[in-house]
């Protein structure tokens, strides 16, 4: 099949069905699935941009200082907005792929794997927009008592970010769930890719470098340009010089992945069929 008829079967409302089963079935557990995200940048916060920043001081930020629970507060948005569907998409998608068989069932009625795998990226990066609201909702609770800089009124810019983003991460994540042989082996991408992405793209620390091949390391990762963007809508108000590399980056990362994670998925579904 056609390259762009793929990536166009994103508007078919076949993948929006996919989407929407994933949905009702979140529903039924959202109080759970909720607490998570809403705990973990109180705890992430407490240790890092109170604890920690009583022996950082300040961080250097286009060209000015902040405070480290300043700076480090956009970081945890951004990681959120890449760990939530790139988890999400690795374990989540592959228990119902292989253990819950539902994936089978799916693909006995009209959807076909392109529409399946668009669902499962479009879910994935939802729950990514959802989870960063939420951090975002709890920074904010901490910006009005008067622990860190935080501008609430770009969050609907940071949101819409994250939504491109965190596509681009499920897709990704959607290649190792289909070429890994059992639930066990995710070890490879979570403490290979997942783990150190996660502290390598100031998100919770400043990476500054001499060496021109980490610098053009650090310019083809889309969470290093996530994390710099968040920070400049959060504490500048502005898209920042970021911006740009931020959507590039995504953007590339989604088509290829996608079209790397259908491929793979077909050829698992067809040998397991």
């Amino acid at each position: 099949m056609h390259a762009l008829s793929l990536l166009l079967s994103v508007f078919d409302w076949r993948s929006r069905a996919v989407l929407g089963r994933n949905f009702k079935v979140f529903l039924r557990n959202w109080k759970t699935a909720m607490l998570p995200p809403a705990m973990e940048p109180v705890v992430y916060f407490v240790a890092f941009g109170i604890g920690l920043a009583t022996y950082v001081g300040g961080v250097p930020h286009e060209g000015r200082m902040v405070d480290y629970g300043s700076w480090v507060a956009p970081g945890m948005m951004a990681y959120t907005a890449f760990a939530t569907p790139y988890y999400e998409a690795l374990y989540s998608a592959y228990v119902r792929m292989f253990y819950q068989k539902t994936w089978d069932g799916i693909l006995a009625t009209q959807v076909e794997i392109r529409h399946l795998v668009w669902g499962e990226i479009l879910w994935a990066g939802l729950r990514g927009v959802c989870n960063t609201l939420v951090v975002g909702i709890v920074l904010s609770g901490f910006a009005a008592a008067g622990m860190l800089s935080f501008d609430f009124a770009a969050i609907p810019a940071v949101l819409a970010l994250a939504a491109l983003a965190g596509f681009a991460f499920a897709a990704f994540a959607l290649i190792f769930t289909a070429i890994v042989p059992a639930i066990d082996h995710m070890n490879y991408p979570v403490f290979l890719i997942g783990l150190p992405l996660s502290f390598v793209s100031h998100t919770y620390f400043p990476i500054e470098s001499q060496s021109s091949v980490v610098e053009a390391l650090m310019g083809l990762n889309p969470l290093y340009h996530l994390a710099e963007t968040f920070r400049s809508l959060l504490l500048d108000g502005k898209l920042g010089s970021h911006f740009g590399a931020a959507v590039g980056s995504s953007f590339a990362l989604l088509v290829l992945a996608y079209l790397a994670s259908y491929a793979l998925t077909r050829r698992r579904v067809v040998r397991d069929a």
